[in-house]
């Protein structure tokens, strides 16, 4: 039985590399895998500069590649036990615009600021060497419009950090005095204005209707009787100076306030209103009605 012709293909292509007349320098782990060689045929040896040999465990590598250090990974934290401990600090405690022994304020105001910020709190509490876990969205219940919270160890194992730092008091103050000192405008400096610019709308006086005859007491005008002033207990709380920066200079960027445009529309509310004021004294005339017309029949 006759065999089947087999083919048998060459392989002719001519990949072989030029080797290296000179040893590759030991880069290590950090350096790159291949490197271009030329070919002797083209260059001479003489025109190759001198590489030093393998490098010491101590040497540096002067490759350009470096790997990525934990400086540019964005730290994150899953898991806050090891952080239980630590003092939590608002924003709140140490605005200036807040009252005083409500919960809310916990420094004087004049160590205090206009408009703080929770990164504000953690890069000053970095400054001052302390342990900082910044908490963007925690928020105190009566600070609801700026979002941030920010854990500080400024004891460790029962020994004080900072040893200036010695209380939860002196703590807020020197993060204060950090914060004035990054932020001069945001200083509290007195005398405080207590009262906030409003507008003065003139009161309108009562249209009346110039039609003769008997009408329907519902299309007679009466002014509303002035609404009493409202008590407020206790001192009034001051007002920061104008103008008032950005909104996002005054509230954090993860500010819900932000995203759904609340503070600019209560804004502009209080803008339209005066306007809405102004044209409701007009003259009204479609709750007015005619007169009756009384017919009188004479019999002669």
């Amino acid at each position: 039985m006759a065999r089947k012709p087999a083919l048998i293909e060459d392989f002719d292509d001519d990949t072989d590399l030029p080797l290296p007349h000179q040893p590759l320098p030991n880069t290590g782990p950090q350096g790159p895998v291949l490197e271009a060689v030329q070919s002797s045929d083209d260059d001479d040896d003489d025109d190759y500069p001198p590489r030093a040999g393998p490098a010491s465990p101590s040497g540096k590598s002067k490759s350009p590649f470096r790997p990525p250090t934990s400086e540019g990974r964005k730290n994150t934290v899953t898991d806050i036990t090891p952080y239980k401990s630590w003092t939590c600090i608002y924003p709140i405690y140490i605005d200036a615009k807040r009252p005083y022994g409500t919960g809310q304020r916990r420094v004087e105001r004049a160590k205090g600021v206009w408009w703080p910020l929770s990164k504000d709190i953690a890069d000053a509490a970095n400054r001052l060497g302390l342990g900082t876990l910044h908490e963007v969205n925690k928020s105190h219940p009566r600070d609801w419009d700026n979002p941030g919270r920010v854990r500080i160890q400024w004891k460790k194992e029962g020994r004080l950090v900072n040893p200036v730092i010695k209380t939860k008091k002196q703590l807020l103050e020197m993060i204060c005095l950090q914060i004035q000192m990054a932020k001069p405008e945001n200083v509290p400096k007195p005398p405080y204005n207590t009262l906030a610019s409003q507008p003065v709308v003139s009161p309108t006086k009562p249209q009346v209707s110039s039609i003769k005859g008997k009408q329907p007491a519902t299309a007679k005008l009466k002014s509303p009787p002035p609404l009493p002033p409202k008590k407020t207990s206790g001192r009034r709380v001051p007002v920061p100076p104008e103008p008032h920066p950005e909104l996002a200079s005054r509230v954090s960027p993860y500010s819900p306030a932000i995203s759904t445009g609340v503070l600019v529309e209560t804004v502009k509310a209080g803008m339209n209103g005066n306007e809405t004021q102004g044209g409701a004294g007009g003259p009204v005339h479609g709750g007015l009605q005619k007169g009756k017309r009384k017919i009188i029949r004479l019999r002669g």
